[in-house]
């Protein structure tokens, strides 16, 4: 099971996309600026049109920032804060939409979302935020809910997906040479009839 950690920013882009190393021109690692822990894995990889989410669990920048200032001076984990099981998920959501719009896709093309909750009992109020997050039923990916034996620093929740990333849709070859065709018939009809008012203009 994945706990919440992150790659390096180093070389991050903008959109918070980092490219990988040679022979790998195809993979992007993804951060989308979400505040990381220092685990030895990224919290989200592009590699061509699919996307991957590693799980993630409900830690609140400050959180993050003091595991993983921990972690580096080799000193205990501190203990999860108490926040209300509404928070934690959605802050886990939040940061999923984060990373799946920044490696350019969007929450309706997640194909298999897997949960691993803490106490099975808030499945009813995971469910009625979750819902919110995609735009209909039939937008829904396939999805795996289970109880851990012991989720990451024993917060309420983690989750991690697999989506795709849309393509583009383009205008027919047809449709676009009409166009074009349009464009250029009136341009020669503009010049045409500028010629003709001259002509008349002199006479």
């Amino acid at each position: 099971m994945a706990s919440k950690a992150g790659a390096s920013k180093a070389g991050a882009t903008k959109a918070g996309a980092t490219k990988a190393g040679a022979g790998s021109e195809q993979k992007q690692v993804i951060d989308a600026g979400i505040t990381l822990t220092g685990g030895p894995f990224a919290l989200c990889v592009r590699h061509n049109d699919m996307v991957y989410v590693s799980g993630l669990p409900p830690f609140p920048p400050d959180y993050c920032d003091a595991v993983r200032s921990a972690r580096a001076a080799g000193k205990p984990i501190p203990a999860f804060p108490d926040i209300p099981f509404e928070r934690q998920v959605r802050i886990v959501m939040d940061n999923m939409k984060k990373l799946v719009e920044a490696a350019g896709s969007n929450m309706d093309c997640l194909l298999k979302v897997i949960v691993w909750m803490k106490d099975q009992r808030q499945q009813e109020e995971f469910d009625r935020i979750y819902r919110t997050y995609f735009s209909s039923s039939a937008t829904l990916p396939a999805r795996t809910r289970m109880q851990a034996g012991r989720t990451p620093m024993d917060c309420g929740l983690e989750v991690e997906a697999v989506g795709y990333v849309p393509q583009r849709r383009r205008k027919p070859a047809r449709k676009v040479a009409t166009k074009v065709a349009k464009k250029l018939v009136k341009k020669v009809v503009k010049k045409v009839s500028k010629k003709v008012a001259r002509t008349a203009t002199k006479r």
